[in-house]
């Protein structure tokens, strides 16, 4: 599986968040991920991000060379200074092939997306998903992954993709790709489990998810931290306490600051939600698939 962080805030620097941190997402966590089985994420990386004065719509950098190598993205992070930052580092689902249309994170009009799982039996489901997708969400999807179909389906479920879309909007939708995929399963007597740590954002709010349709596992891990702004000095990372109201959030698929206390893990089968004004809600996840009779039986 892969690995991810998502940043909303006051700006800060790309290179504070990607390099500098104790557990770095690209120096460390690309060769020694602590919370996965297979600690290697070589198989590309991406980046997105937003620059409000220009306009609305994300910024994309995308490679297939693994991470800690690419020197485009050391330099590239240096100068980078945004209020809404998505990287992703890949491992790709065995089968898939590695190519820069197949690196996270995707953007469509003004949304970003990222995975961090896999859809099991996506072959049996891949196309009765493409059949329903009304055309601007069949466009979008480009490349060949489970994660980019996921959101095209997510896409399907928007008024107007291209057009400005709400923090609610995002949650109805993302609830909506939920219930499509959940009987696109029943459909096609898929079996096997998924582990879907889904992240979306407008650039001004996020929804993220934290879910597997195994009842007996945990999903893949998934944290987020909060405060007044995130610091990082010359020797260490971290968020200063807020004072009341939260100013900036990160969302990590495991903690890459020294103190791992001052991350909290987003419980199983939920969506974790921060809106425009930075603050933090839940909602439940519960699908009909969880509860069917061959999932215990399996």
């Amino acid at each position: 599986m892969c690995r991810f962080l998502a940043y909303i805030g006051k700006p800060v620097l790309a290179d504070d968040l990607l390099y500098r941190p104790q557990h770095s997402l690209i120096d460390r966590q690309s060769l020694g991920a602590q919370e996965m089985s297979i600690p290697i994420n070589g198989d590309g990386f991406g980046i997105s991000w937003y620059n409000f004065d220009l306009d609305d719509e994300p910024c994309q950098f995308r490679s297939t060379h693994p991470s800690w190598s690419d020197q485009n993205l050391r330099f590239l992070a240096k100068k980078v200074k945004t209020p809404m930052l998505f990287a992703h580092i890949r491992a790709a689902t065995p089968g898939s092939l590695v190519e820069e249309l197949n690196c996270h994170p995707f953007v469509y009009g003004k949304l970003t997306w990222m995975h961090n799982g896999m859809v099991q039996g996506f072959r049996k489901i891949r196309r009765s998903l493409l059949r329903e997708l009304k055309d601007e969400a069949y466009d979008a999807v480009q490349g060949s992954t489970d994660s980019e179909h996921l959101f095209g389906l997510f896409l399907n479920n928007l008024r107007d993709p291209k057009g400005p879309v709400s923090t609610e909007e995002m949650v109805e939708a993302m609830f909506a790709m939920f219930a499509d995929f959940n009987r696109l399963l029943f459909e096609h007597d898929v079996r096997e489990h998924s582990y879907l740590n889904l992240c979306v954002s407008n650039g001004r709010s996020i929804v993220a998810t934290r879910y597997t349709t195994n009842p007996r596992v945990q999903p893949a891990s998934l944290y987020y931290m909060f405060g007044k702004e995130y610091m990082t000095t010359e020797h260490r990372s971290f968020m200063l306490p807020d004072e009341g109201r939260s100013e900036a959030v990160v969302i990590s698929s495991e903690p890459f600051t020294g103190v791992k206390s001052d991350w909290t893990k987003v419980v199983r089968n939920s969506m974790l939600i921060i809106d425009e004004d930075l603050s933090i809600r839940f909602a439940d996840i519960e699908l009909p698939f969880e509860k069917a009779a061959f999932v215990y039986n399996a």
